[in-house]
Parts: C-alpha cells; structure tokens; sequence
C-alpha cells in the first residue's frame, strides 16, 4: 500500500491531464494546419511569380533576337549604302575623265579646222 500512497494521483488527475494533453495536441494540429496551408499558399504563390517570370524571359529573349535581327540588318544595310556611295565616286570619277577627254577632243575639232575624215580618224 505504501506505493499506492507515494504515487497517489487521482483518476480525475490523470483524467484532466488528458484532457489537457488532447486539447494541447488538437491545438498543436490546428496551428500545424494553419501553418502548412500559409506555406503552400507561399509556395503557390512563389510558383505563379515564377511562371510569370519565365514568361517575362522568354519575352525578353523573342526581343533580344529581334533586336539582334535588326542590327544584322542595319549592319548590311550600312555596308551597301557605303558600297554603293564608292560605286557612284568611282562612275563620278570615270564619268568626270570621259568629259573631260571629250571636252578635249570636242575643242580641239571646233577650234581647228579639220576634214571630216580627220574627224572620224579621231574617234
């Protein structure tokens, strides 16, 4: 009976005590539900950001290459006008000569007299 004594806990001690523990734990699951549910709604929310983000990529890659496209195409572009001004100087150029040779002979024939054979001897 002595140990009966030293450990005399009353059934309604050990009843209350579990009723404590099982309202502890049930408040315990609640707070668990609450927090696993923050978190996923976190981690749904950290997903979208992250699909927008891929999205926002993507777009951004699609105008780069656009860009880049462009740039090409400026680059050619610039080339061929430079090209085609260094055609139109070397013609100026070959053009400007031919005149100036013709203007020549053109002179010499008016401001001498000559025969129209002698005319076409020069040609």
């Amino acid at each position: 009976m002595n140990n009966r004594n030293e450990c005399s806990i009353s059934r309604k001690d050990v009843s209350t005590c579990q009723s404590f523990l099982r309202c502890h734990f049930a408040h315990l699951e609640k707070q668990m539900a609450q927090q696993r549910a923050e978190y996923e709604a976190i981690i749904s929310s950290l997903e979208q950001q992250n699909k927008e983000r891929d999205i926002e990529v993507k777009n951004l890659h699609s105008k780069l290459n656009q860009q880049r496209q462009w740039h090409c195409l400026m680059e050619i572009k610039i080339c061929n006008a430079e090209r085609a001004c260094k055609d139109a100087e070397r013609k100026n150029e070959t053009l400007q000569r031919e005149m100036e040779e013709f203007f020549c002979t053109f002179g010499k024939l008016t401001s001498e007299e000559k025969l129209p054979e002698q005319i076409t001897q020069s040609f």
